[in-house]
């Protein structure tokens, strides 16, 4: 089942996950600010939008009704929160997904227009501890 996913940020985390995806036969929209990272990953998925996410135009740019889920993956809490909440008032069935930057930053993300929240250095943390056990 092909998936219309919007990945907001396009930094290490959110290429990433936009190249995979896309692999994966999703139909991938990205929204980043810095021109270099558009360039990056515009060969690699359906559509690049420049611009803040967090701006209700720039994200307006983007038919929200026909989006399965939005990933706010840039490295502010605060613009992915905004991006989660707008996309969430403006398509109540979207699944959002918020990545937070710094530690204790959990606690914020227990608001209703967020299904699910991201951590990158906890992640990473797992996955190390992960194999220092299994050794």
């Amino acid at each position: 089942m092909t998936r219309n996913i919007v990945i907001v940020g396009a930094g290490r985390v959110g290429r990433h996950v936009a190249e995979q995806l896309r692999e994966e036969r999703n139909a991938v929209t990205v929204i980043e600010q810095n021109p270099t990272n558009c360039e990056q990953v515009a060969p690699k998925v359906n559509r690049v939008i420049e611009g803040d996410g967090s701006d209700p135009d720039v994200l307006g740019q983007v038919d929200l009704s026909t989006v399965d889920v939005v990933a706010a993956l840039t490295d502010n809490t605060e613009v992915n929160l905004a991006v989660c909440e707008m996309a969430s008032d403006r398509n109540a069935d979207v699944k959002t997904i918020l990545r937070i930057a710094r530690d204790g930053e959990q606690d914020n993300a227990h608001r209703h227009f967020v299904d699910s929240v991201v951590y990158p250095a906890s992640a990473g943390a797992d996955v190390a501890l992960d194999r220092i056990t299994s050794v």
